[in-house]
């Protein structure tokens, strides 16, 4: 137990989510209550007596996150509702704390997976596992970043009010402007053009992890995949890409194979893309300041496109069904091997090598991060 706190301690410090040790608590519940720390707080206590976790992360995030909370929480008292597709999706909203009672955390964590304190420090937890809480820890400032920054945009380009984003009006803080910067240290994949099924494995790790060094996606919600000798090699569906090792299914291009049961969500996708490419490498992230710029310009419906400079967005929902993904992304990837889906993220595909689509959605990164800077005139 005390390994996989130790893990997860390692993940919030690794992808910048806290600045040091002692700004995050961590708290597994077995026989007893395991911790980070010497000591297990009151509020811990009532919390897992009362709540139906075994999971509780409570972090100061780093002082990026920590100053876009307190601008947030200025503008949304009590609740802040993101507007990307993930966090519409799987958080919701963000419940703002007024007072840090036992009786108000419970409250607020019964009816969602993570909330703010007073300080600013995020509360989170997990039903099953510390993994989880980790997931929902990463999602809220993910989500918070996003608003926050999409909602000084809209509000620099006259748009502030509109009330169908909810979106209000937020002064941009030169504090928090002064600390954006571009995507990096960035760790580059290898330059691999697979000979084999190992090497197929190898190439398919090997990104999931600099995909998420490089801080293109945080270690869940993308997807990676690879296809070679009649097979499609992807990665299955919540599984974390710099953790894909065990994690990739080989599926029969042909459908002759049940392996897809376990696969990422957007296999479908994948597998048109690769269709109507013959690209090989297929990589899915979420970068910050793509998923920011897809949002600007106003909302978009399913089967609209629309560009930033060359670079195609579209609309759809993860998955199938008669507005997926699938009917509208492959199109657009064969017309430039990369596309921004609205509020969702970057897909990037390239013939052989994952260098190069990994290229591909680091420079749509920095095209949209340069972009930004522009338009709110840093």
């Amino acid at each position: 137990m005390m390994e996989t706190i130790e893990k997860y301690l390692g993940k919030l410090l690794a992808q910048g989510l806290v600045d040091s040790k002692g700004d995050a608590l961590l708290f597994s519940m077995d026989d007893t209550i395991y911790s980070s720390s010497n000591e297990v707080p009151h509020l811990v206590q009532y919390l897992f007596s009362v709540l139906n976790v075994t999971s509780i992360i409570v972090a100061r995030p780093s002082k990026l996150y920590l100053e876009v909370i307190r601008e947030l929480k200025r503008v949304y008292p009590g609740r802040i509702t993101p507007n990307d597709s993930e966090s519409t999706t799987f958080i919701h909203d963000i419940p703002v704390l007024g007072a840090m009672d036992d009786n108000s955390v419970a409250a607020a964590l019964k009816r969602r997976k993570g909330c703010i304190a007073p300080d600013g420090s995020i509360i989170t937890t997990g039903a099953i596992t510390l993994e989880q809480a980790f997931v929902t820890f990463s999602s809220i400032c993910f989500a918070l970043f996003v608003k926050y920054f999409s909602d000084v945009l809209n509000s620099s380009v006259g748009s502030a009010r509109d009330e169908d984003r909810k979106c209000a009006y937020i002064e941009p803080s030169p504090t928090i402007l002064s600390m954006m910067k571009p995507p990096g240290p960035i760790k580059r994949p290898a330059f691999i053009v697979p000979t084999s099924e190992n090497e197929v494995m190898y190439t398919i790790v090997d990104t999931g992890k600099a995909t998420v060094k490089s801080g293109l996606v945080d270690s869940f919600f993308g997807n990676i995949s690879y296809t070679w000798d009649a097979y499609m090699y992807i990665s299955q569906t919540a599984a974390a890409l710099d953790e894909l090792e065990g994690l990739i299914d080989k599926v029969a291009l042909d459908g002759s194979s049940t392996n897809d049961i376990t696969s990422s969500s957007e296999m479908g996708s994948h597998l048109k893309i690769h269709k109507m490419t013959m690209d090989r490498a297929i990589l899915h992230g979420h970068p910050k300041f793509s998923v920011i710029m897809s949002m600007y310009g106003g909302d978009m419906k399913f089967g609209e496109k629309r560009y930033l400079e060359d670079i195609p967005i579209v609309c759809g929902r993860v998955g199938g069904g008669k507005k997926g993904l699938v009917h509208v992304l492959p199109s657009a990837m064969k017309e430039s091997h990369s596309a921004i889906v609205y509020g969702h993220g970057t897909f990037a595909s390239a013939r052989d090598s994952f260098l190069d689509a990994f290229e591909r959605m680091l420079n749509i990164e920095i095209k949209c991060f340069d972009m930004y800077r522009e338009l709110v005139s840093i």
